[in-house]
């Protein structure tokens, strides 16, 4: 008994844990947020390609014109999605930024690198249903990273690396199954200075910066909603370990030792057959399986040990009329078991087969029809 609750247990235990990763398809019209979500490990990843304009702001740098102070900005992303809506990329970006004297106006011109770390929110795939083929995402995202400035054209500035603080807000549009078309505005502050202090008369502290390019979406895609446990098939399964608790319980209140009894003469019978052995084939073939070996040799060992011989009886059900003579492969092949690998007397076996209009089954059991029949002679 302990056996039996034991392997009820594991049972149950496996069946949750299979119910839990079963993923089906999105059927739910509830937001993607309230919905538990599942992909394939490595899929959904997206690389980007952009270039734009940025400017720098702050003290000197408000003086001039807008358009004076635009300079070329270049960015290569690599991020994943991990839900239909939160996703982390990693951002390289460089370019050149121009830079005013606060009291002269003088222009100083250097290039930046760096990189920064992104947290991305898909406003649209959190407050609605779960769709891979939305076409319009907007998507915040705030960020830390790195920046090195250098190449400075005025010599007595002094290369500087910061740490950053960054946001931006991103307009996308699906076009195809694996590229968006999208555009950003990014804010980044980069006067959090790790090696050399920036001259105070140049403020170089605070970036805009406006880009658009291409992102493509690499390797396997999609979501696909974990399928919730009916919470009746739980209860149910609670009740039978329950159950089975309670007649341990109740087991483990009997002897230990049962008492002694005389033993009754064995009886002597025929060995024979109480029922048909059916050895069950897949759709069209004619090769048995190693699930249905044990009735094989269950029945080699009755032949072997009996007078009687056997009758093997070969079928195909109505939906394998395609496949020629399969009734009579799947009948030989039974029999070569029993002669070559069970050691039965050849001539003990009778092989024949029939058509599919003899089959043993009616039509709403086809599947049982693929199968081969033994009978004692």
């Amino acid at each position: 008994m302990k056996l039996k609750y034991t392997l009820l247990a594991l049972v149950g235990i496996g069946s949750l844990s299979a119910n839990a990763q079963t993923a089906q398809s999105m059927a739910s019209e509830a937001p993607a947020h309230r919905v538990a979500l599942a992909h394939q490990p490595g899929a959904n990843y997206f690389l980007s390609l952009s270039g734009g304009v940025g400017a720098m702001f702050l003290k000197g740098n408000n003086k001039p014109a807008l358009l004076d102070r635009l300079s070329w900005t270049a960015a290569l992303s690599l991020g994943k999605w991990h839900n239909p809506y939160y996703a982390n990329r990693l951002k390289l970006v460089g370019g050149e930024t121009y830079t005013y004297h606060n009291l002269s106006g003088l222009r100083n011109d250097n290039y930046f690198v760096g990189g920064h770390l992104d947290f991305m929110l898909d406003v649209v795939n959190y407050f609605a249903p779960y769709n891979p083929s939305r076409i319009f995402h907007l998507i915040p995202y705030v960020g830390v990273g790195y920046e090195h400035k250098f190449g400075h054209t005025d010599k007595a500035l002094r290369g500087t690396h910061s740490v950053t603080a960054n946001g931006g807000l991103q307009l996308s549009l699906h076009v195809a199954p694996r590229v968006n078309i999208f555009a950003e505005a990014e804010v980044t502050y980069s006067g959090l200075n790790l090696r050399y202090h920036y001259a105070p008369a140049y403020s170089n502290a605070l970036r805009l910066s406006a880009l658009a390019g291409l992102s493509f979406n690499i390797g396997r895609q999609g979501f696909t909603a974990v399928e919730p446990l009916d919470q009746e098939y739980l209860d149910g399964l609670q009740a039978q370990i329950n159950a089975l608790r309670a007649e341990n319980a109740e087991l483990s209140k009997r002897p230990v030792n049962c008492p002694d009894v005389e033993a009754p003469a064995p009886l002597v019978t025929e060995n024979r057959f109480v029922a048909d052995k059916s050895i069950l084939f897949a759709q069209g073939k004619a090769s048995v399986s190693k699930d249905q070996l044990i009735t094989v040799f269950d029945a080699a060992e009755f032949a072997k040990e009996a007078s009687q011989g056997l009758v093997v009886t070969g079928y195909t059900a109505k939906n394998e009329s395609r496949y020629r003579a399969l009734a009579e492969q799947r009948a030989k092949a039974v029999a070569t078991l029993l002669t070559e690998k069970y050691g039965v007397s050849p001539d003990k076996i009778t092989v024949e087969w029939k058509e599919a209009g003899d089959a043993p089954y009616g039509t709403a059991q086809q599947g049982w029809n693929r199968v081969v029949i033994i009978r004692s002679k």
